[in-house]
């Protein structure tokens, strides 16, 4: 059954900003609806209805697209997550059953179209989430052995070795900040994100352990997951925070929804590189690298983003560097 163009979603307090702005503006429509028309012409489809803005943020617009065969959905990225149309056209191409492959791609303007999946397992009722994280494990692991396809495209690398830098240059930008910045940190937050930049060094000398650096999409939930077939597999979509690093780091998203079996049963996917406990050894070393993969994609926006665009988001930003200097930069740590 196909399904109706969705209302568009309220605007937030960036709206003022330059994104937005911009991604709301006359010049900037005209030439996506071009490409996005064309695009769909060339695959036989017609354009039935107004395209809605459906989600403007600072970080990606997303606009859907009434068609006559369904609805399609373009999206444009936050310069600093613009990496997502390359990554999502590679793993189409090297890792198809797990994607969401694209109608088409524009890797240099960061452009992305695909077709409508139906609804999101969010939406579909209670979340299987044995199943869930049974796929996701398959899905990183398969991402291994293509690597070098996957960050060519502009996906950071946040391999052990790489973790110090990632974090002092966080700490650099944050220090940089005018003093009436609206996510200018007090003192002692700034010691702490220097003090963190120590602790990578530590963490990266014991990994790699037994587990090889994959990817973390970074944001799995339920939201981010369609399963267009009832007997076939999960597909993963939106991949904008993602990072390449430790695939553990993946558990600290979904803690809050799923128990220990769960866990178990994620933990159990990679067994055959280690013993169950050694596997839960690594992952108390591994999970709490979510903070530093989390604060590494605000800052890829934050690099791009104007200071309206900062003080509409502070309080998740500010979350999230708290929660950096709490797991590696307390004086105790």
């Amino acid at each position: 059954m196909d399904r109706s163009a969705p209302e568009p979603m309220a605007l937030q307090p960036d709206a003022d900003g330059q994104w937005v702005r911009r991604w709301t503006g006359d010049d900037w429509f005209a030439e996506a609806d071009g490409w996005v028309r064309e695009r769909l012409a060339a695959a036989g489809t017609v354009v039935s209805g107004a395209p809605v803005p459906y989600k403007i943020r600072f970080w990606a617009a997303v606009w859907c697209y009434p068609t006559d065969h369904g609805l399609f959905w373009f999206k444009e990225n936050n310069p600093g997550q613009a990496f997502e149309a390359a990554l999502v056209g590679a793993m189409a191409q090297a890792l198809p059953q797990h994607v969401v492959a694209p109608l088409a791609i524009d890797p240099e303007r960061g452009w992305l179209l695909t077709a409508d999946q139906g609804l999101t397992l969010a939406d579909q009722g209670e979340t299987d989430w044995r199943r869930l994280v049974i796929e996701y494990a398959e899905f990183q692991r398969d991402t291994i052995a293509v690597r070098d396809a996957l960050l060519a495209g502009g996906l950071t690398s946040l391999e052990p070795s790489r973790l110090p830098d990632a974090v002092q240059r966080i700490a650099d930008w944050f220090t940089d900040l005018a003093d009436d910045h609206p996510l200018r940190p007090d003192p002692a937050t700034l010691s702490g994100v220097r003090r963190a930049v120590d602790a990578m060094s530590e963490v990266g000398k014991r990994l790699p352990g037994v587990v090889p650096m994959a990817l973390d999409q970074n944001d799995l939930h339920a939201r981010n997951v369609f399963r267009p077939d009832p007997e076939g597999p999960f597909r993963f979509f939106d991949f904008g925070d993602a990072v390449w690093g430790h695939p553990f780091a993946t558990l600290a998203t979904v803690r809050e929804d799923v128990d220990e079996s769960i866990v178990t049963e994620y933990l159990e996917q990679w067994s055959d590189l280690a013993p169950l406990d050694v596997l839960r050894q690594e992952l108390e070393l591994a999970e709490p690298l979510h903070a530093v993969h989390r604060m590494v994609s605000w800052h890829r926006l934050l690099e791009h983003a104007d200071e309206i665009e900062c003080a509409a988001w502070t309080e998740h930003i500010e979350h999230w560097l708290r929660e950096l200097v709490r797991t590696y930069g307390s004086a105790s740590a």
